[in-house]
């Protein structure tokens, strides 16, 4: 996929849309400005991406830890409906804590013991969640947009030092520049949004949290302001984000006439709603307290963009808070983090960084796992590979525990034969439907798909999540066709709407590899492990193309249910 971005306003449904990457320049502070410059002057548009760690490294307390400016050709005004897919199957599994509650607790009363020192004020503590994607990163991003509208999000494809992908939901702006003022939005105060948002607007430590930050603000922000223009217009305003409740302030002022971006980032950046007051002394502390750099979390994304004012240019950058990174193996981070102050608890703070990361981490799996078998007088030939499937699946996709559920559903089947469908919700919980056994069949025909297919990230899972699959098997019916085959783009074949593929090609017996993201079916490996199932002496995993299935001297294909049977081509003429 081409480089993007997509700023988003999902409270007011609105969206920008970069496209067209043309380089990336890596930058410090006292080198931005010449970038820019240059960039500019060339008609292109300026995307920040402003780790953390490039503030820590303009304060001295790291060795150069440069940010990037992505330069893109086009910039248009879009809607995020048409950028996003709607299905959002997609969510974390695997998600961890990089520190536990017993070590934040000692590392809150460690920087406790510094703020009683009167070393600081407030400390920013932070730590990083980690996760595995399942499902695709603009799905996730599609669906933690409903769950939080953040009015500063950001979608990012990106090549390096960013992250493959970077989901952006923030709720807060650092800085917008238009006219020659600069706007800041501090915000410091959380509670969960079933509390009253009036007991958190009123409280006193968090009002105390957020005047403090005001404060560091306003002493930012007049080092590059015209004397007496540095203003707090809002105090304590406290609105919905997901499911909490967040309190802001808002903090202007007027640009002395001449200041450039990089004077204005030089005296605020990083934000000090993300590291504490004092900004430097908490610098030092955070660098000491936390585990790993922090990396983009608590940095900035947004535009810097030229003006025909008299400053000349303009800026609008969120702070990169409820953000996810997302690298190529599909691992996530995503930075939590939370105010200590002196009259914190270790259970408040770490309760609040749960609160935080709920966006993301609570999502549930939106698929069923599905196994359907044979079973014949309580026999299931099966049934120890689809447990084990079932299992291996239930663990990837962060299902609740489903141990025996193949064993009960066979157990409880009448005498017979019968076709047994196996649903199972991600808490775990199964439920089962019989019908019975149809007559086998010695021969059936298939029809090749009209397009190429793409298989979607859950593909190789068995789920309900299977419309492309489902899709294929009614065509099939209705062709008067037992079932549909799919290909890829390159021409390989992948698999049917409900059938594995096997060719015997060249006198040897093959079929696709799982690598191409297909359904490891039950029967299908059953083949392979005991070719003699097939009459074989042995199958192999094969880049299989449609001109070789076409010519291939025999085609079989199997499922759980039918077994293997022998199968013909027909395609239209």
């Amino acid at each position: 996929m081409d480089p993007f971005v997509l700023l988003d306003d999902a409270r007011r449904g609105s969206a920008t849309l970069l496209t067209g990457l043309r380089r990336v320049d890596p930058v410090t502070l006292e080198s931005l400005d010449e970038t820019l410059r240059h960039g500019w002057a060339e008609g292109l548009h300026a995307f920040a991406w402003l780790p953390y760690d490039l503030g820590e490294a303009h304060a001295g307390l790291r060795d150069t830890a440069p940010g990037a400016v992505y330069w893109f050709q086009d910039r248009a005004a879009a809607d995020p409906v048409d950028v996003l897919p709607d299905d959002g199957h997609a969510w974390l599994a695997d998600v961890a804590h990089d520190v536990d509650r017993a070590h934040f607790g000692v590392a809150v009363a460690d920087l406790q013991e510094v703020i009683a020192a009167g070393t600081s004020y407030q400390i920013n503590y932070t730590h990083q969640v980690t996760g595995r994607l399942v499902g695709d990163p603009m799905a996730l991003y599609a669906r933690l947009r409903r769950r939080q509208p953040a009015a500063y999000g950001a979608l990012a494809r990106l090549p390096a030092p960013a992250a493959p992908w970077t989901l952006s939901l923030s709720p807060e702006l650092f800085i917008r520049v238009a006219d020659g003022s600069a706007v800041a939005r501090p915000m410091k105060g959380t509670a969960p949004a079933w509390t009253d948002p009036v007991a958190l607007r009123e409280d006193p430590k968090n009002r105390a949290e957020n005047l403090m930050i005001v404060d560091l603000l306003r002493n930012d922000l007049s080092r590059v302001a015209v004397p007496g223009t540095v203003a707090v217009s809002r105090l304590f305003e406290v609105e919905r984000v997901g499911d909490l409740w967040q309190m802001t302030s808002t903090v202007s002022g007027r640009l002395v006439p001449g200041t450039t971006p990089a004077d204005l980032l030089a005296a605020t950046f990083p934000c000090g709603s993300i590291t504490g007051a004092p900004k430097l002394a908490s610098m030092r502390l955070i660098r000491r307290a936390e585990r790993d750099g922090r990396g983009l979390y608590t940095g900035s994304l947004g535009l810097i963009d030229p003006a025909t004012d008299e400053l000349g240019w303009a800026m609008n950058l969120s702070i990169a808070i409820r953000t996810l990174e997302v690298d190529g193996e599909g691992r996530v981070r995503l930075g939590i983090g939370s105010g200590v102050v002196a009259d914190s608890t270790p259970d408040g703070e770490w309760a609040e960084c749960l609160a935080k990361a709920a966006f993301a981490t609570g999502l549930r799996p939106t698929v069923t796992l599905k196994e359907t078998l044979r079973v014949v007088d309580g026999v299931a030939p099966l049934g120890t590979r689809h447990q084990a499937r079932l299992t291996a699946s239930a663990r990837e996709l962060g299902f609740g525990p489903v141990e025996a559920v193949v064993e009960a559903a066979v157990r409880d089947t009448p005498t017979g034969a019968w076709r047994v469908a196996i649903d199972v919700a991600p808490t775990g919980a199964a439920s089962v439907t019989r019908t019975p056994l149809e007559p086998p069949l010695s021969q059936v025909r298939l029809r090749l798909a009209e397009a190429p297919w793409v298989p979607g990230p859950l593909a190789r899972y068995k789920t309900s999540a299977r419309g492309l699959y489902d899709d294929a098997v009614r065509a099939a019916s209705a062709a008067g066709a037992f079932d549909t085959i799919g290909f890829d783009a390159h021409g390989r074949i992948l698999e049917g709407g409900r059938t594995s593929v096997f060719a015997l090609l060249d006198g040897r017996w093959v079929t696709p590899p799982l690598d191409l993201g297909i359904l490891d079916g039950v029967q299908r490996s059953a083949v392979l492990s005991d070719p003699a199932l097939l009459g074989a002496g042995s199958v192999a995993e094969y880049p299989l193309t449609l001109a070789e299935l076409r010519r291939a001297d025999a085609i079989a294909v199997t499922n759980a249910v039918r077994g293997i049977v022998a199968a013909r081509l027909e395609e239209s003429p």
